[in-house]
């Protein structure tokens, strides 16, 4: 819950928080980012650099490691299906039980 305070220094709710960060966003120009957006691509973009869980719920602020762990799985899928040519031309040897086996 982000610890923002209002004009008379109430704190603000978290469906304020998104409308206000939306206007401030508006109003700085870069229309289209939302809070939790943009706390959502620093969460990736640290997964992806190799930022553990921890670390990750320390730069975001998150509450529950389940829920950056999603995003070092996401991470993690896209560093195997991006990986060396070589790997992604490594055949698959049937087993026993497919075609190829001895026993098939």
């Amino acid at each position: 819950m982000p610890r923002v305070v209002t004009t008379h220094g109430k704190p603000r709710s978290e469906k304020a928080f998104s409308s206000w960060f939306a206007e401030a966003a508006v109003a700085a120009g870069i229309a289209g980012k939302s809070a939790h957006g943009l706390r959502k691509s620093r969460a990736m973009a640290l997964a992806e650099a190799g930022a553990t869980a921890h670390q990750i719920a320390a730069w975001t602020g998150h509450e529950s490691l389940s829920e950056v762990q999603r995003y070092s799985k996401a991470a993690d899928r896209k560093r195997i299906l991006s990986s060396t040519d070589q790997e992604q031309k490594l055949e698959t040897s049937k087993t026993q039980n497919g075609n190829r086996g001895a026993n098939a």
